[in-house]
């Protein structure tokens, strides 16, 4: 009896590091990118939802503005999510099957959300509607270390 409630305790152990190794790495996703890029998170219920489509074509007519800001964009949704890194030029990019991302930053009371994370990894803008580009350029422009950035550009 004592034996199998060991072995009991054991496995429920290697269960709990397992899932939260799992964890750890999808969160890696997003933390690999802290003081390297800004990201946009571009989330939706469906795929075929009308919002989630015009965030994702209000961002492609701009791509050479998204690198200069270094902005990249992961589309998520609920099973599955990629990264439109625009500097890689890639336009293939396959998709990575997991819910965890979806799960970290939508509840199931939205259809559709955009994120903006800045270089610090905190996020800096949340919207339930198309998120312009002016208004992300603008977001992004008017902080102090995109102004440093634009600044030391010009010198």
């Amino acid at each position: 009896m004592v034996v199998t409630t060991l072995n009991n305790v054991k496995l429920t152990g290697l269960l709990l590091i397992g899932v939260l190794m799992m964890n750890y790495t999808y969160g890696q996703d997003l933390k690999k990118h802290q003081w390297e890029n800004r990201v946009v998170l571009i989330v939706s219920q469906k795929e075929d939802s009308k919002t989630y489509q015009e965030q994702i074509t209000e961002f492609n007519r701009l791509p050479q503005e998204l690198v200069e800001r270094r902005i990249i964009v992961y589309q998520i949704l609920p099973d599955r999510y990629k990264l439109m890194n625009y500097q890689l030029k890639e336009k293939d990019i396959e998709w990575i099957t997991s819910p965890t991302l979806f799960d970290k930053f939508v509840n199931n009371k939205e259809d559709f959300k955009v994120i903006l994370i800045g270089l610090d990894g905190g996020i800096k803008l949340e919207k339930t509607e198309v998120l312009t580009a002016s208004e992300l350029f603008g977001t992004i422009d008017a902080m102090p270390m995109r102004r440093a950035e634009m600044k030391n550009k010009n010198r």
